[in-house]
C-alpha cells in the first residue's frame, strides 16, 4: 500500500494555521489536485513496468522449455544464454506453477517385520518432492501388509493379495484419461527394494527417484512426452528400474495395465521374457510401447545403460537430452547374449509390438527410431566391446570379469541377498534361526536321499564354518542332544509328527518348490524348528499362511559340486560336441531325456533318466552343446529347480530353463552362468537358436564354468551374516 507521505505529499497541521483566506483554499485545492494526479500516474507506471517485467520472466522461462537446455542455438552468444538462464533461476520462485504434477506410488509391504525398513523407503522418496512442482499428497497403492505410518489421504487403495504393479498404473491411466492434455503431467514411483532388499536396489531406486521428481523433468521441452534418468532402447524400450514422468495426453494412448491381467493381449504377452518386454516386465515396457513416445533422459554418463551394474550415485548432474543418446552396441550387455541384439531384430520385434497393441505401424517422421537404427547399421560393432557380427547376429563372446568375478557378481552375493530378504537383522526368523543354531554344539544331517549328497556336503561346510560339530553315526532316538537336519524324506530319528517329538532342535530344508506339506506347518509351531528353503514361491506362500517367523531363505539346493563330479572334468570345446540338445522333462510323469544330435527336425532319442546310471548321465551332459531342462508340472509362478541348474551348468553345456518367479540372482544366472529363460512352449526354439550360435563360433569358452565352481563360500555364509 502506497502512502502519500511515500510520494512527498504531507497532510498539513491545522493547529498551526491562524488565517486561511479564500485564495488560500483555492491554491491548496489545485495542488492537492496536482498531487493526486502525480500519484495516479505515478501507480500507473509502476504496474506497467511490473506487467513488463513479469512478462519478460515468462517469455524467458518458456524459451528455456521449449530449448529444454539440450537445444540452444550454436550461434547464441554463451554470455546470453548465461544472462538468460540466470534471470530465469532468479524470478523462478515468483511463478505459480497452475498444473502441480500428481505422484503415483506403488507401495508393496511382505509383513509386519518389514514396516520399519519400508517405511524407510517411503519416508526417502516421498522426502524428494518438490512442493512448487508436485502435490505433497501423493496417490499410493498400498499392496500387501499395510504401513501403519502412511496418512489415509494419500492411500488410493489397499489391496492384501494379487496386486501387482498394474494396479497403480492403471489409476495413472485412468487419471490421463480425465486430465488428457499436454500440460498436465504425472510421475510414476514405487518401493523398490521393499520386496528385495539389496545394496543394488537401493542405488537404482535412488537414480530413479531423483530423476522422475527433478525439475528438468518437470520442465521437460515438448520434443518429449516421456522423462526419465536413463531410457534404454535394448533390449525392448524400457527405463531400467521403470519409475518416470510423462505427459497425460500421451500416457492416454497407452493401452490399459489391465490388459495383461484380464489376458486381452496375445498369448505370448502372459509369459516372462526379459527379451521382449512380455510378461512381469511388460509393466517396465508399457511407458514406452506407444509409437508416438518421444524419451526424454537426463544421466550423460555412458558407463550406466540398463540393468544394475554400474548405477551412478546420488545426486548425479542432470543434463536433459531426447533418448536415446547413445549409439546401438553402446546398449548391448552381456545379460542378453542371446537374445537377438542385432538393429534388424530390436526393430523387428519393435514394429511387430507397435502392429499388434496398437495395430499402427505408422511412425512419425520425429520417431526415436530412426536415427538409431540408421546409424546403427552403417556403423560396426566396436572392437574394445568383443562383439562378433556373423550372419547378422551380434553376440558377446563371454561374460564380464568386472562383474561376474567380483563380490556383488558371485553366488555368495546371491545366497547373502536370500537370507538377507527373508531374514534380516533383529527379524523373527533371524532371531529364530540364531536360537535353533545355538541350542546343541553338534548336528546329524540326513536328507533322506542319495540325490542329496552334494547338498548334504554344502549344509554341512556351513553350520561347521559356524562352529557346530557333526555326529559320528546315528544318535540315539531315546536322548536328543544333536540339532537333526532333515527333508520330508528322511528316516527321522525322531520325527516330527510324533507328539514327543515335536519340540527337539530341528532343522527342516525345504526341497519342493511348488508346495508347502504339512510338515512345514509343524516345524512352525515348534519353537525349536527353522525351516531353510530357496524359493522366494515359497515364501510368498509362508506369508499368507503366517510361516514367516520360521522361514529362511539360502541356496541350499545348489550343488557345490555336481552329484555326477567323480573326478576333474575335461571340457570339450561346445562347437564340436557330438550331441545339439538333450532335453530333460517329464514324460508320462517319469523322469525322461530327449537327445538330438544333429537339429529338432530329427526324432530324438528316449532315455528313462530314472534307469541311467551315473556315469552315463555324465558322458550325455559333457558332450552336449545345450541342456534344455523343462518343468512341466510347474508353471511359472513357482520356484526354481537351483539343484539342476548347478548340476548341469558344470558340464559347459550352456542351460536353457523353464522360466519360474524366484527373482534374486537372476540377473548373475544370466549374466554369468549364461543361463537362458524361456516360457515352456519356446524352450526348444530357444535351444535351437543357442545351438546355431555355439555352430557359428560364437561361444567358445567356459568363463559360465568357472563362475560356477566358485561356487558359495559356505564355510563363511553364517559367519557373514549372523551377529
Amino acid at each position: 500500500m502506497y502512502h502519500h507521505h511515500c510520494l512527498g505529499i504531507r497532510r498539513a497541521n491545522p493547529t498551526k494555521e491562524k488565517h486561511v483566506s479564500t485564495n488560500d483554499l483555492i491554491s491548496h485545492r489545485n495542488q492537492y489536485k496536482g498531487q493526486k494526479a502525480i500519484f495516479t500516474l505515478s501507480l500507473v507506471a509502476i504496474f506497467t513496468l511490473w506487467v513488463w517485467q513479469f512478462h519478460q520472466i515468462i517469455f524467458s522461462f518458456n524459451s528455456n522449455q521449449s530449448l529444454g537446455r539440450a537445444e540452444i542455438e550454436p550461434n547464441e552468444p554463451p554470455r546470453r544464454i548465461r544472462a538468460r538462464e540466470d534471470n530465469v533461476a532468479k524470478y523462478r520462485a515468483a511463478i505459480i506453477h497452475a498444473n502441480k504434477i500428481l505422484v503415483f506410488y506403488n507401495l508393496f509391504v511382505a509383513g509386519t517385520e518389514d514396516e520399519e525398513r519400508v517405511q524407510d523407503i517411503v519416508n526417502e522418496q516421498l522426502a524428494v518432492l518438490d512442493p512448487q512442482l508436485h502435490y505433497i499428497n501423493a496417490s499410493i497403492t498400498s499392496l500387501g501388509h499395510p504401513l501403519p505410518r502412511i496418512p489415509d489421504q494419500m492411500t488410493r487403495e489397499h489391496i492384501v493379495e494379487g496386486g501387482d504393479e498394474g494396479e497403480t498404473l492403471h489409476a495413472l491411466w485412468n487419471y490421463c484419461r480425465s486430465n488428457n492434455n499436454h500440460d498436465t503431467k504425472v510421475v510414476y514411483l514405487h518401493s523398490k527394494g521393499s520386496f528385495h532388499p539389496s545394496e543394488q536396489n537401493d542405488k537404482l531406486r535412488r537414480f530413479l527417484t531423483e530423476g522422475a521428481l527433478s525439475g528438468e523433468c518437470a520442465h521437460l521441452p515438448d520434443t518429449c512426452n516421456v522423462c526419465s534418468s536413463r531410457m534404454s532402447p535394448l533390449p525392448h524400450p524400457h527405463t531400467p528400474g521403470n519409475m518416470w514422468l510423462a505427459r497425460c495426453d500421451y500416457v492416454a494412448k497407452l493401452v490399459d495395465p489391465f490388459a495383461l491381467k484380464e489376458k486381452k493381449l496375445p498369448k505370448q504377452y502372459l509369459h516372462d521374457n526379459a527379451c521382449h518386454g512380455y510378461g512381469r516386465f511388460f509393466f517396465e515396457h508399457w511407458v514406452h510401447s506407444h509409437p508416438s513416445v518421444s524419451p526424454c533422459d537426463l544421466y550423460a554418463g555412458n558407463e550406466y545403460t540398463w540393468a544394475y551394474e554400474h548405477v551412478p550415485r546420488v545426486p548425479f548432474r542432470k543434463n536433459l537430452q531426447r533418448a536415446p543418446r547413445f549409439e546401438f552396441n553402446h546398449y548391448v550387455q552381456m545379460e542378453s547374449s542371446l537374445c537377438p541384439l542385432t538393429p534388424d531384430a530390436v526393430l523387428g520385434r519393435q514394429v511387430k509390438d507397435y502392429k499388434t497393441i496398437y495395430n499402427s505401424v505408422a511412425l512419425a517422421d520425429s520417431w526415436w527410431g530412426w536415427n538409431f537404427f540408421t546409424r546403427a547399421s552403417s556403423h560396426p560393432p566396436p572392437s574394445n566391446k568383443r562383439i562378433i557380427t556373423n550372419k547378422r547376429r551380434t553376440v558377446p563372446r563371454s561374460p564380464s570379469a568386472s562383474f561376474c568375478y567380483s563380490e556383488e557378481g558371485s553366488l555368495h552375493h546371491i545366497a547373502l541377498d536370500m537370507i538377507q530378504h527373508s531374514s534380516r537383522p533383529g527379524s523373527p526368523s533371524y532371531e529364530k534361526l540364531k536360537h535353533v543354531l545355538n541350542l546343541n554344539q553338534q548336528f546329524y544331517i540326513n536328507l533322506g536321499s542319495p540325490i542329496f549328497h552334494r547338498n548334504e556336503v554344502s549344509i554341512s561346510t556351513m553350520l561347521q564354518g559356524y562352529g557346530l560339530n557333526p555326529t559320528v553315526g546315528r544318535p540315539s532316538s531315546h536322548i536328543i542332544t544333536t540339532i537333526l537336519v532333515e527333508t520330508k524324506l528322511t528316516d527321522s530319528v525322531c520325527r516330527i509328527s510324533e507328539d514327543e517329538c515335536r519340540d527337539y532342535p530341528r532343522i527342516l530344508i525345504q526341497i519342493d518348490h511348488d508346495k508347502l506339506g504339512n510338515e512345514v506347518e509343524l516345524c512352525h509351531s515348534s519353537p525349536n524348528c527353522i525351516i531353510v528353503d530357496s524359493s522366494i514361491h515359497n515364501l510368498a506362500t509362508a506369508v499368507e499362511k503366517g510361516w514367516t517367523h520360521s522361514f529362511v531363505l539360502l541356496p541350499v539346493m545348489i550343488q557345490s559340486v555336481s552329484r555326477l563330479e567323480s573326478q576333474e572334468l575335461k571340457l570339450e570345446p561346445l562347437q564340436t560336441r557330438s550331441h545339439s540338445i538333450v532335453y530333460l522333462d517329464r514324460i508320462d510323469d517319469t523322469p525322461k531325456a530327449l537327445l538330438w544330435t544333429n537339429n529338432t527336425n530329427q526324432h530324438p532319442e528316449t532315455f528313462n533318466l530314472s534307469e541311467m546310471r551315473l556315469r552315463d548321465m555324465t558322458n550325455l551332459y559333457r558332450n552336449t552343446k545345450v541342456c534344455v531342462v523343462s518343468r512341466r508340472y510347474y508353471t511359472s509362478s513357482v520356484g526354481g529347480g537351483y539343484k539342476h541348474l548347478s548340476e548341469l551348468a558344470r558340464f559347459g553345456c550352456i542351460p536353457v530353463f523353464e522360466t519360474f518367479s524366484d527373482s534374486i540372482g537372476t540377473s548373475s544366472f544370466e549374466h554369468c552362468g549364461r543361463v537362458i529363460f524361456s516360457n515352456e512352449e519356446e524352450l526348444l526354439k530357444r535351444a535351437t537358436d543357442v545351438v546355431g550360435v555355439i555352430n557359428h563360433g560364437l561361444i567358445n569358452d567356459f568363463t559360465h564354468v568357472d563362475w560356477w565352481k566358485k561356487g558359495v563360500n559356505w564355510g563363511q555364509l553364517l559367519l557373514h551374516f549372523i551377529v
